[in-house]
């Protein structure tokens, strides 16, 4: 039964995250400018909870991993996050194109990397569906703790991703790919984490000794991701703020 609710949890975890990003596609830009203002805030409250109002008390009802051991084991969680990011060179897209003002008081637009041809576009898809598998071995791992663990990491991963996902897709849009093109390839690229989860489940079912372990280096992974959202809401502040205070 856990493991159809994991499948179930899962597969529309994959679905609701790409839904910013549909919306972008097919006109509702006041839902999207409303998610890419207030999306880094929620993300980053539903990620901490899941990290302090879910994992971490899992494994301290465990009771076997001492204080020291389990926080180590969620720095070192984070810092392995933050080399694969640096790796994969994948940075968040929550606010892909970000406005400011000149010395000129002229509007200009720039983003990490502006993507405008094809063969960049496609490499940032590839990213993402790496991305996606990273998801389905945290959420897949989630549910061997318990149900509530597994739902708590879902709407973390759905909060994270909806903002995220309205950035991947107006990326695509200015490569000029098609509409029904970027859904597909979008839609493939998100629902990589179902079988990625599938395999966490049935290997971490067979591993459990190693469970609390596995947890302290999921939640440092969740903790990493907050803390990128944390940094977005910072910058949206800054932008907001009167040129000679920023």
């Amino acid at each position: 039964m856990n493991f159809i609710l994991m499948l179930i949890s899962v597969l529309l975890t994959a679905v609701l995250s790409i839904s910013g990003g549909i919306l972008l596609l097919y006109g509702k830009s006041k839902f999207v400018k409303f998610v890419q203002k207030i999306g880094p805030v929620i993300a980053f409250v539903v990620l901490v909870y899941a990290v302090f109002g879910d994992i971490v008390p899992e494994i301290l009802e465990e009771d076997e991993l001492e204080m020291p051991v389990l926080v180590g084991l969620i720095i070192a969680g984070s810092l392995a996050a933050a080399l694969i990011g640096f790796v994969m060179g994948h940075f968040h897209h929550h606010n892909d194109i970000h406005k400011h003002r000149s010395k000129e008081n002229e509007i200009e637009t720039h983003g990490d990397k502006q993507i405008k041809n094809l063969s960049q576009a496609y490499t940032m898809l590839a990213v993402d569906s790496v991305h996606a598998i990273a998801d389905g071995i945290v959420l897949g791992t989630s549910f061997i703790a318990s149900p509530a663990t597994g739902i708590s990491a879902c709407l973390a991963t759905v909060a994270h991703e909806i903002p995220q996902e309205v950035g991947d897709f107006s990326i695509m849009q200015r490569a000029k790919i098609k509409k029904g093109t970027i859904l597909k390839y979008q839609a493939l690229s998100s629902l990589v984490s179902v079988p990625a989860a599938i395999v966490a489940y049935l290997v971490g079912n067979a591993l459990l000794e190693a469970l609390p372990t596995v947890l302290a280096i999921v939640a440092g992974f969740l903790l990493y991701v907050a803390f990128g959202e944390l940094v977005c809401i910072f910058e949206s502040i800054r932008q907001k703020l009167p040129r000679e205070l920023k």
